[in-house]
């Protein structure tokens, strides 16, 4: 199951991208933005949880 959750993933993340560069549709390059951002906040997550980590047992 989880290996089908993952393919599904990757598939829906190569067909975006094939939409957006060859085909230059802008649906495709909005949910790529879409995408970018969500990435980035996920690392912005990680990295407050670490810096509150820190604080909370020292180093």
């Amino acid at each position: 199951m989880k290996a089908l959750l993952i393919l599904a993933a990757v598939l829906f993340f190569a067909i975006t991208l094939v939409m957006a560069i060859f085909f230059r549709d802008e649906r495709a390059r909005g949910r790529l933005r879409f995408i970018r951002n969500v990435g980035w906040g996920y690392v912005i997550a990680i990295v407050i949880l670490a810096a509150w980590s820190i604080y909370q047992n020292g180093f």
